[in-house]
């Protein structure tokens, strides 16, 4: 089933986690109800495939919904949107900074004067291609529909992934950093703070 030009609800439905546990669990995780795929499509539909179009690059999913065991398996917070087809975890691959590609460069440019005129900075080269994913989406945060856009792991301007949420239920707006795993005490992030990630 295809939920937008580019995502597929089996995107959302993968986790080694559950395959390897097999059982209940993967025939859970593998088998959402209704109301979760409506879920998984308003996410696409509002948040990723925007974003998505905007970068003209492919995003892979590490983690979309999660069945409640497969979340208490891996020790996601119990209040977590991923439990209810709201949120994902979603990387860029670096050749989008790295490659010659006419297009990325023309792109990474678009991006680089976007932050360079609300901060007065450039991104540096430790900039990674999940940073440029992370500033599109606090930049577009408001434009899309987008809960809470989270830079999470890694280090300043090189998130591991980035978490995005969306539902019409919710209407936060917030720019977080997770500095470390098991910390859930998120830093909120204003749009400057978000973007001078990049640029130390």
């Amino acid at each position: 089933m295809r939920l937008s030009e580019n995502f597929a609800l089996q995107e959302f439905l993968r986790s080694q986690t559950a395959q390897r546990q097999g059982g209940e669990m993967l025939s859970q995780q593998m088998n959402p109800d209704h109301n979760i795929v409506e879920n998984l499509q308003y996410l696409v539909t509002k948040a990723l495939q925007p974003l998505r179009t905007l970068l003209r690059t492919p995003f892979q999913i590490t983690s979309g919904y999660r069945c409640q065991e497969l979340n208490t398996r891996i020790g996601g917070s119990s209040n977590s949107q991923h439990c209810f087809g709201q949120a994902a975890d979603v990387i860029m691959f670096d050749n989008f900074v790295n490659e010659p590609n006419p297009v990325f460069q023309r792109i990474k440019k678009i991006i680089d004067h976007k932050i360079l005129k609300k901060i007065g900075r450039l991104p540096q080269n430790h900039a990674n291609a999940n940073f440029y994913l992370f500033a599109t989406a606090c930049f577009f945060i408001n434009e899309t529909d987008i809960d809470q856009v989270i830079h999470e792991y890694g280090q300043p301007g090189q998130p591991a992934w980035v978490h995005i949420s969306s539902s019409p239920k919710r209407n936060k707006r917030e720019i977080v950093i997770i500095p470390k795993p098991q910390d859930f005490a998120h830093n909120r992030l204003s749009l400057e703070e978000a973007l001078m990630m990049g640029c130390d």
